[in-house]
C-alpha cells in the first residue's frame, strides 16, 4: 500500500492477487480510510459491502486464469468525499453491466432467487453509494469502476 498527497486530497494505493481470500485486506484497508475521513460506522459498513460487490464481479470475471490477475484499488480521500476506483490489470475484466439497470422481478423476494446470474450484486452497489461510474479502459489501463461515497452533514 503506498499513499501520495494530491491538492486538496490524499490517495491511497492498494494492490492484491484477484482472489477472494484477499477481500479481508481490502475491506480493511477501505475501513482505515474511511476512519480518517469520518464516516459514520454504518457509512463505512455500506461502502464495504459496496466495495466488495464490486471485487467480487470481477473476481467472478477472472475465474481460474492463469497468471492471477491483480486487482488494483485507488482510495482517494477528499474533504467531503472518498472516491474509489477498483480496476484489474486483466483487459478481460470490465465492469460496464455496473451502469445498466437492473430490472426487478414484481413477484416478490421469492423471484429474485430466479435471478441467477443477472447482475444483482451490481444492483445493490448502485444503492449504498452516491455515485457510480465505469472508467473505459485504454492502452494504459482495463476499464474500471468509481464508486464515491460522500460524508452527510452531521
Amino acid at each position: 500500500m503506498k499513499g501520495q498527497t494530491e491538492a486538496g486530497s490524499k490517495t491511497v494505493v492498494l494492490c492484491v492477487p484477484l482472489r477472494a481470500d484477499d477481500l479481508v485486506t481490502v475491506r480493511l484497508a477501505l475501513y482505515g480510510v474511511a476512519v480518517r475521513i469520518g464516516f459514520s460506522y454504518e457509512a463505512i459498513e455500506d461502502l464495504k459491502v459496496a466495495v466488495t460487490e464490486a471485487c467480487n464481479y470481477a473476481i467472478l470475471q477472472a475465474g481460474e486464469r492463469e497468471p492471477l490477475p491483480m486487482l488494483r484499488l485507488v482510495f482517494t480521500l477528499r474533504e467531503t468525499e472518498l472516491q474509489i476506483r477498483v480496476g484489474t490489470d486483466s483487459p478481460n475484466v470490465t465492469f460496464g453491466e455496473a451502469l445498466h439497470p437492473v430490472k426487478l422481478p414484481q413477484e416478490g423476494v421469492e423471484a429474485l432467487e430466479r435471478l441467477g446470474n443477472s447482475p444483482i450484486g451490481l444492483y445493490l452497489l448502485q444503492a449504498l453509494v452516491d455515485e457510480l461510474r465505469v472508467e473505459p479502459g485504454g492502452e494504459d489501463a482495463p476499464e474500471a469502476i468509481v464508486l464515491i461515497k460522500r460524508l452527510t452533514a452531521g
